[in-house]
């Protein structure tokens, strides 16, 4: 039972466990802040929740925008290297904000931690695609992702300690720890493989990128898709809150549940995305079942509070089938249909459907589930189905 647990984190390629190491203390780090930092900056700094969101939201809208030159310099250059130098800059840039007492410092700082983040982030999706190709770099996405599970929940574990504890003390040591595994991520990725740019000494940025309309509107459609994650974030917590008679507690419960099915199954399920071909039946399939899941959330509404937890429980347990196969698919497609020598920068656009998604979903998905109810969630079940009805029409005669 460990050993296959185990398997399911560690990779039998060097490479691949070099690299996931890096990003398990790097995620492990995220899940201490993600915990604890809004709390910290609104109500011990005291800059006001408001504030504090509206400057995490700059910070995504500056991510969003340089995603596409931060994929050409990982092209330009190396991913390796700058990987490094974003982990580096990113550590200093968190370890300023714990003497930021002013929101105009505080947002400038974020701003620029989320500058540098981007770089290394399409640094890294670039280096996984240059490891195999096909399948095999679809698993390596697929063990980063588990070991991301992992290390956000361990770092969400470790939070709660400072939460306990609620002294400013407390908050600031955690802050600080989380610079510090920037800095001990950065050193873990001295140790992986160099892959020299394909690109040519002088080549400059190709415009003609962005004129790949397959890839575009393939990246529109998962980003359209990928609402489904913000199910999860955003409209599961509110509308078990506020429409539902199940306990608070059962978000707990299903978000475990969530987080334990990518880390035992998000490899194993990656061996079945072996082509584009497939992957493009599984990406339809991933949409099926986050529709039914829809579906099944809408009925957690006026029963008793047993009934709505085990409907609650039985919606995330199809959810995550969804979201395993429709991780997995992704992948391949965002993948296999880049150019090879600009990895970088279509792994960029690829980001941006993320980035898109995660600025207006949240508001769009409130105004379904709580607007309109249970009429919402059918509203999203259609929406699921017609992205991956898109995506296997846009794609079938193209491959």
């Amino acid at each position: 039972m460990l050993k296959s647990i185990v398997g399911n984190i560690v990779s039998p390629n060097p490479t691949v466990r070099k690299l996931t190491f890096a990003n398990y203390i790097n995620t492990f780090g995220n899940g201490m802040f993600h915990t604890v930092g809004i709390i910290y900056f609104s109500f011990v700094v005291g800059l006001g929740a408001q504030k504090v969101a509206l400057a995490f939201t700059i910070g995504a809208a500056v991510s969003l925008a340089v995603s596409v030159p931060a994929g050409h310099l990982a092209d330009r250059w190396s991913p390796k290297y700058v990987g490094i130098i974003s982990f580096l800059l990113q550590g200093i840039a968190l370890g300023a904000q714990i003497f930021t007492k002013t929101w105009s410092v505080f947002v400038l700082l974020l701003m620029f931690e989320y500058f540098v983040e981007r770089f290394g982030q399409n640094a890294r999706m670039s280096y996984v695609a240059r490891i195999g190709e096909g399948q095999e770099r679809v698993e390596a996405r697929a063990y980063m992702r588990a070991v991301t599970n992992l290390g956000i929940g361990s770092g969400t574990l470790i939070a709660g300690i400072a939460l306990a504890i609620n002294t400013p003390t407390a908050y600031k040591t955690l802050i600080a720890l989380d610079a510090l595994t920037f800095i001990l991520a950065a050193l873990a990725y001295t140790r992986v493989p160099n892959f020299e740019s394909r690109l040519e000494k002088n080549e400059k940025f190709d415009w003609s990128v962005l004129k790949d309309h397959r890839y575009l509107i393939a990246t529109a459609i998962n980003g359209g898709f990928n609402l489904h994650f913000l199910v999860q974030n955003v409209a599961i917590p509110v509308w078990v809150v506020k429409e539902t008679n199940a306990p608070r507690w059962i978000l707990s419960v299903i978000m475990l549940m969530n987080t334990a099915a990518i880390v035992l199954f998000q490899v194993r399920t990656s061996k079945k995305s072996t082509d584009i071909r497939v992957a493009i039946k599984l990406f339809q399939q991933a949409s099926f079942f986050v529709a039914i899941a829809s579906l099944i959330y809408a009925t957690s509404h006026g029963v008793n509070a047993l009934l709505s937890s085990l409907i609650m429980i039985l919606g995330m347990a199809v959810h995550v089938a969804g979201e395993l196969y429709g991780s997995n698919a992704a992948w391949m497609i965002a993948m296999d249909l880049a150019d090879e020598r600009r990895q970088g920068v279509y792994q960029g656009i690829w980001s941006m459907g993320f980035g898109l998604t995660d600025m207006i979903g949240p508001t769009i998905l409130v105004a379904l589930v709580i607007g309109i109810g249970q009429l919402g969630w059918v509203i999203l079940a259609i929406w699921f189905l017609l992205m991956g009805t898109l995506m296997r029409l846009h794609l079938k005669n193209s491959i």
